[in-house]
């Protein structure tokens, strides 16, 4: 059994909360652990990070901590039932994953069945590639990384905040088009309200389109 659940906006709606709770369940989780390093400055102080610690210990969640891999020993994620990949800058997640060697350590538990969420830059990275990213917005890719491989935890590339990037910037669906017409790759579009629960090649869509 090997579980994800990619969200764009965290546990935005009952039914993603719903389906969080029963995974939790299913798997017993009695240690979460969130990865903080997706912001660089405010870490585990950004009101993001604490509203999933909130949420998870409300759903009976026992012990919940923060790991910074850009600081602290990645190794310690094997403690953990759970881990959260937190919302923030993809680009400097996805680096700091690899240079800690938490790329590994990840790729390891999601085999041996352990549960792992994302939320926005925790899904992206999730995927084979954030080479999306790099098409929209290499402005943000600050080590100038050139291997954009992600962690290749599932097979889908999405764009989170899909619905509620167009009213901040109407190009995006073209640019998006664009890249899937250069590329032949496929982008799954996540609304704030939407989520994918993946068990195994299975991927279900929480939320309306």
């Amino acid at each position: 059994m090997n579980k994800l659940l990619l969200t764009a906006y965290g546990f935005s709606t009952a039914t993603i909360k719903d389906a969080a709770q029963r995974m939790i369940r299913e798997n017993e989780v009695k240690k979460a652990c969130i990865i903080s390093t997706s912001w660089p400055n405010e870490k585990e102080t950004h009101p993001q990070m604490q509203q999933i610690r909130n949420d998870l210990i409300n759903m009976e969640v026992p012990q919940v901590d923060f790991l910074d891999v850009e600081f602290e020993d990645a190794e310690k994620l094997f403690n953990y039932d759970l881990i959260f990949l937190n919302g923030g800058y993809p680009f400097y997640l996805l680096h700091f994953i690899k240079k800690s060697g938490a790329d590994k350590i990840l790729t390891k538990i999601h085999q041996n069945g352990g549960l792992i969420f994302g939320l926005s830059a925790g899904s992206i990275v999730m995927g084979p590639s954030i080479s999306l990213m790099q098409y929209l917005y290499p402005e943000d890719n600050h080590f100038q990384d050139t291997d954009l491989t992600g962690l290749n935890l599932t097979n889908l590339q999405i764009y989170p905040h899909f619905k509620e990037m167009l009213i901040r910037d109407a190009t995006i669906k073209e640019k998006i088009v664009e890249y899937e017409n250069k590329t032949g790759i496929s982008i799954t579009r996540l609304n704030n309200n939407q989520a994918l629960e993946i068990d195994n090649a299975t991927s279900i869509l929480l939320g309306t389109r």
